[in-house]
């Protein structure tokens, strides 16, 4: 079985982005994700096709093996390297990932001041806005220092949208051939199963780039819904420096702006809130 998405033949590039990231997450082989089969166009549509993950309720350790997992993708990729081979898109938007000398350039000039100068082309920043973010991109070695040096594959759109339980590759492959998912969810709920992995994290719908693992967790913090125990198991398998929570805020304001650009003047508030809380860190 197959997923299959489709859209406008323009929508190519998007589809082919979406396809390379999915690609670099699974090379990396510490959390699943759907593997890409195949991108195109035909008869005029764009289209992109997986694997079909099975969808399966939450299991009692999601949230800790996510965070675990999470932090192993992170650490096993972890280098110098900063950007991505090409632009790409977070959400509908265009991403810029143009490699820069320092990470701290890279998000004032590729994240926070690609979207200020977006907002102001179509006039969706006032006045204190474009004075703040402007504040903001050019304090931004002072508002990032203390951060570690080491850059990592992000998965770069990471919300509740973007992660599920689901059923394991393995399992699927393997071990269930012929039962059905009801069988297995009353083995499972009877404790009578023990043959397969049943419930993983899964990850889709990547933005993709190398940077600051702390970039990671600014869309997790906006529109995550992730409990304490995935943090927990983060912080267990690779701590993050100290201060990670308070520079996160640079980049919940990153997608904040995006939010303000993509969808209207109803994200204006929650820009001029974080923005105003980025300043008082320095």
């Amino acid at each position: 079985m197959v997923f299959a998405k489709s859209n406008d033949p323009g929508f190519i590039d998007n589809f082919q982005s979406e396809c390379d990231g999915l690609t670099a997450l699974a090379a990396a082989d510490t959390i699943l994700v759907p593997k890409p089969i195949e991108v195109g166009v035909a008869a005029e549509r764009a289209w992109l096709i997986t694997e079909w993950v099975e969808t399966r309720p939450l299991s009692p350790n999601f949230f800790a093996d996510f965070g675990r997992q999470l932090a192993e993708l992170h650490r096993v990729t972890a280098g110098s390297q900063i950007g991505w081979r090409s632009d790409n898109f977070v959400g509908s938007a265009v991403q810029p990932n143009t490699a820069t000398a320092s990470w701290a350039d890279f998000v004032a000039e590729n994240r926070i001041g690609f979207q200020l100068r977006w907002a102001i082309d179509q006039q969706r920043a006032d006045a204190k806005l474009r004075r703040d973010v402007a504040a903001i991109a050019a304090a931004m070695p002072e508002l990032l220092a203390g951060r570690a040096d080491d850059t990592s594959l992000l998965h770069g759109d990471l919300w509740s949208g973007n992660y599920l339980c689901g059923s394991g590759r393995h399992c699927e492959e393997r071990h269930c051939e012929g039962r059905h998912y009801e069988e297995r969810d009353r083995e499972e709920r009877d404790g009578e199963c023990h043959d397969y992995d049943s419930r993983v994290p899964v990850i889709l719908d990547p933005a993709v780039y190398y940077g600051c693992r702390e970039a990671e967790f600014g869309m997790l913090k906006l529109f995550g819904s992730c409990p304490p125990e995935f943090y927990d198991a983060y912080q267990s398998t690779w701590p993050l420096p100290d201060g990670w929570q308070r520079r996160t805020n640079v980049y919940v304001l990153y997608h904040l702006l995006n939010h303000l650009n993509l969808f209207g003047g109803g994200y204006l508030a929650q820009c001029h809130q974080v923005a105003s809380e980025i300043l008082r860190m320095k």
